[in-house]
């Protein structure tokens, strides 16, 4: 029971740590994605210098770890990039995540003209969305400074929700010896 308790507890302050971080990913978005990107480029930096230390460890048929010199490579360069200019790294990224989003959105309106030959009813709700859709990455894709300040926050928006999900489970589902006596009285 006590071990119970102890993870209980753990879990709720783990929970708590989510909120936290949503809280600041919130209201500190250019510095919260900052951060994300140094945390990130560490942890890239150390994936490639686990799989570079792999690939030219002493194993003997080289099979496990054939692949681990070009990854560990690219992982560094990667965290690398991602630690040191965090700013332009999000840049790209939010306007990859714009072309890949217009471009998805330009083959959903295609989808709803051929919905609309063959008789869909609800056609339009395909072109509506799929218009709403080219919008949203046409605008990440022209001012990705902005799509980075929104991202950020609708991560920690997500962190925030799961934390306090986490913790309404964990104090509502968790049983403990105790609790199931008083549930019996």
């Amino acid at each position: 029971m006590e071990q119970l308790k102890k993870i209980k507890e753990m879990y709720s302050v783990f929970s708590l740590s989510l909120i936290a971080l949503g809280a600041v990913f919130i209201g500190k978005p250019n510095m919260a994605a900052e951060v994300f990107c140094r945390i990130c480029g560490i942890l890239l930096l150390l994936f490639g210098i686990v799989k570079l230390f792999g690939y030219f460890s002493r194993d003997l048929l080289q099979l496990a770890f054939q692949f681990d010199f070009a990854m560990g490579v690219i992982s560094s360069l990667i965290g690398f990039v991602m630690f040191f200019w965090t700013t332009e790294f999000m840049d790209v990224l939010i306007i990859g995540i714009g072309v890949f989003m217009l471009c998805d959105a330009l083959l959903r309106i295609q989808t709803a003209f051929d919905a609309k030959k063959i008789g869909v009813d609800q056609w339009w709700i395909i072109l509506i969305i799929a218009l709403v859709t080219a919008v949203i990455g046409t605008m990440l894709f022209l001012r990705p400074y902005k799509g980075r300040t929104a991202l950020v926050m609708l991560i920690g928006l997500n962190l925030m929700i799961d934390g306090i999900l986490n913790l309404f489970v964990v104090r509502n589902t968790v049983t403990t010896i105790r609790r199931k006596k008083e549930w019996e009285i």
